[in-house]
């Protein structure tokens, strides 16, 4: 027998027919249908565990659907694809559903008790929170917004106690220069001079000197002194007053 004319059949298995595949699809669907029967009893009794379900699914789903890898009934990539979106959409829907009963939780609560809801609502919005004590305990609202204010003006004085008197010396220095015949010439110490210091209120005073050109193109020595103003909002310095001599 001549070796080359021996074929070997396919086996029948090797490409699944064209009803083999079309039963796989709806056995695909039915799986889908009943999957989305089930997440959607479950958003009715438990918004919050089905977001959970759902986002477990699309998570499995989507490493299938990357990796080609998982569970041995759930790795084509096809399939893994439709498991990807449908998940995704009950993910999405879910989130959709725990909103509006928190919502509804919580307009119940106003109604019922607004001291509770003013609690809960305080955990889940500070903003809306304060808008809402504004409107059912003014008082109070107003004691909060004196409070921050105060807590505000704390922290603002204390980035400022904090501040570099030697920033504040360097900062100044454009100023100076602003009002000198040629600027560019001018040459400040590395230190400044007795009389610098913070003044409180975010307020810095400046005693310094400098050596610079005058008209005729001569170095002299100049002095200077004034008052700097530091804003820890931005991290920036505004001079107040300034006075050059030289």
């Amino acid at each position: 027998m001549n070796p080359k004319s021996h074929k070997t059949e396919p086996s029948p298995d090797a490409k699944p027919s064209i009803l083999r595949r079309y039963v796989r699809f709806q056995v695909v669907l039915i799986e889908l249908a009943l999957l989305g029967y089930a997440l959607h009893l479950l958003q009715k009794a438990n918004a919050s565990a089905q977001t959970l379900v759902a986002t477990a699914l699309f998570l499995i789903a989507m490493f299938t659907l990357i990796t080609g890898k998982g569970f041995p009934h759930f790795r084509r990539r096809g399939k893994a694809l439709l498991f990807v979106l449908l998940s995704g959409f009950f993910v999405m829907s879910g989130a959709v559903v725990f909103d509006q009963e928190l919502e509804a939780h919580l307009a119940e609560l106003r109604e019922t008790d607004p001291a509770t809801y003013l609690t809960e609502l305080r955990a889940i919005d500070a903003e809306r929170w304060l808008a809402a004590l504004k409107e059912i305990d003014p008082d109070a609202y107003a004691q909060e917004v004196e409070h921050r204010a105060a807590e505000a003006e704390a922290q603002r004085f204390d980035a400022c106690s904090k501040a570099s008197v030697s920033l504040a010396y360097v900062m100044i220095q454009s100023d100076v220069k602003n009002q000198l015949r040629a600027p560019s010439t001018a040459k400040f110490p590395g230190r400044y001079e007795t009389g610098t210091g913070y003044l409180g209120n975010c307020i810095f005073q400046v005693v310094g000197s400098f050596d610079a050109q005058n008209g005729f193109g001569a170095m002299i020595r100049g002095d200077f002194h004034g008052t700097i103003e530091y804003y820890p909002e931005t991290q920036s310095w505004r001079t107040q007053a300034l006075e050059v001599q030289g």
